[in-house]
């Protein structure tokens, strides 16, 4: 007997030109399984071939952002297939998420991920791979990576340690992974683990609007030079990063809004000028 799909996607892409809202709903927790990367996969393949689109805010619909791995699918898979069988089904399906995330922070778009719920595990490694993290100050709400705690393992299901020592430093990233404690929105913002904090059910109203700004300011061509001038430039040698920080500055000065700009700054000085 076929079984019936679910009656709403695990990701829901809401077009806000030139943002994007991505929900996922994969009830109960948002798991990491492979409806949701297909879902990702879906949305980073249109996103990316279209040139409106300057910025993602990727969100939840449920009272978690993601608690990673699907706990129901490791233990059944454990059950029919042992211990090996679900190892190698588990990489499988983390290879895809390593690549959902390396495409989420090479995207030629912002992403911002608007934390309004628990961030665990594999949940925490996808908000990582955003560009931004915004949260919500909600008492109660945690963030973190358990995976050492409960598997004697690095949360790298997704690329997370790379993304996290990225984040923090190496040596607070390895402190926050061994130590494997999840971690308060005020302490994650002041750890740097997120960049902002907002009143609950917020969040992802502030984050919209940010992206809108930005959006608004800088369009694609902006976005996408700032992205490689930080996450790019800043890992290569100064004279290599150096070279690249020109050439993707002129980039934006002729592909971009800068001589558009540059025209409404000159006329509005000019215009007080002559007062």
């Amino acid at each position: 007997m076929e079984q019936q799909g679910p009656a709403t996607p695990p990701l829901v892409v809401a077009d806000h030109e030139p943002v994007q809202r991505w929900t996922m709903q994969l009830a109960p927790v948002n798991a990491v399984n492979g409806a949701m990367l297909d879902g990702f996969e879906a949305a980073l393949d249109a996103a990316v071939a279209d040139s409106r689109v300057a910025a993602v805010v990727l969100d939840s619909g449920l009272k978690v952002f993601s608690a990673g791995a699907d706990a129901t699918w490791m233990a059944r898979t454990a059950q029919d297939l042992g211990p090996q069988g679900l190892l190698e089904d588990f990489n499988a399906t983390m290879d895809r998420f390593r690549m959902v995330c390396l495409r989420l922070r090479e995207a030629p778009f912002l992403v911002i991920a608007a934390l309004d719920g628990h961030a665990l595990a594999g949940g925490l490694e996808l908000a990582a791979a955003c560009d931004l993290r915004f949260c919500a100050d909600t008492e109660g709400l945690r963030l973190g990576v358990p995976e050492m705690d409960l598997f004697g393992c690095l949360p790298s299901g997704g690329g997370g340690a790379q993304f996290l020592a990225r984040i923090l430093g190496p040596s607070r990233a390895l402190d926050f992974i061994l130590n494997a404690k999840p971690v308060s929105p005020a302490r994650a913002l002041q750890m740097g683990l997120v960049d902002r904090l907002y009143p609950a059910g917020e969040v992802s109203a502030q984050a919209v609007e940010f992206a809108r700004e930005v959006a608004g300011k800088a369009g694609r061509t902006g976005v996408t030079c700032a992205k490689r001038a930080i996450f790019v430039a800043g890992e290569l040698p100064l004279r290599s990063a150096m070279e690249l920080d020109g050439a993707l500055h002129w980039d934006t000065m002729r592909r971009g809004n800068f001589l558009p700009g540059v025209e409404a700054f000159t006329k509005r000085y000019a215009s007080g000028a002559a007062r």
